[in-house]
């Protein structure tokens, strides 16, 4: 019986693959221990296949950066003119980040080995830092506290840092327990964080 063929992936298609497995080694040995060697191995090629795409260990690990960069859903860079842009944008993220972690958290250990390795990824989470996620949420908070009846006695960082905290729980609770509570409530982190933010009590009976 003859051996399917298999299908020749084109230039694009190979640089793709690649990549992929190089966000899914560095998710399981980090960027420093990670080598090209193993990340052929995981990709079932030579390693001179990844070099005729990538001249460097250093210029494949700055694509796996930028490849977990982008692949957030595009958000607005200015404050939105409705408290309710901000919530529909917000579970928009949310959204992303549970999805693309829910099969093995490859993207949080990415985001946890650049924190621990000292690589250029932790910026994008940065409030303070301009043109960043984070940045356009707390000038959002910030100006719900004036404009959309937001509790004036919360501190914007902390609001922001509160809600990725639950994003990364919600992220682990998946991953590593293989909990499936927080699959049947989509958008619960923009939920309790829109709770928060108007001073909403729950009922305790």
């Amino acid at each position: 019986m003859k051996k399917a063929k298999r299908k020749r992936l084109s230039s694009d298609e190979r640089r793709a693959s690649i990549l992929l497995h190089a966000v899914r080694s560095v998710g399981t040995r980090g960027f420093k221990s990670v080598s090209v060697r193993d990340i052929a191995h995981t990709a079932g090629i030579n390693e001179a296949l990844i070099y005729h795409h990538f001249p460097s260990k250093r210029a494949l690990l700055e694509a796996v950066v930028e490849k977990i960069r982008t692949e957030r859903p595009a958000l607005a860079v200015e404050t939105p003119l409705r408290k309710e842009e901000f919530f529909d944008a917000l579970r928009r993220f949310e959204g992303y980040f549970t999805r693309a972690n829910a099969p093995d958290g490859t993207p949080l250990k990415v985001i946890l080995y650049s924190v621990l390795e000292g690589y250029p990824l932790p910026d994008e989470f940065n409030p303070e830092k301009d043109g960043t996620f984070l940045h356009w949420m707390r000038a959002c908070i910030e100006r719900g506290r004036s404009e959309w009846g937001f509790s004036p006695d919360l501190d914007a960082g902390t609001v922001v840092s509160m809600f990725m905290g639950s994003l990364v729980y919600q992220a682990m609770q998946t991953f590593l327990i293989g909990s499936k509570s927080f699959r049947g409530a989509p958008g619960i982190c923009t939920q309790m964080l829109a709770r928060l933010l108007s001073g909403e009590k729950r009922d305790k009976r």
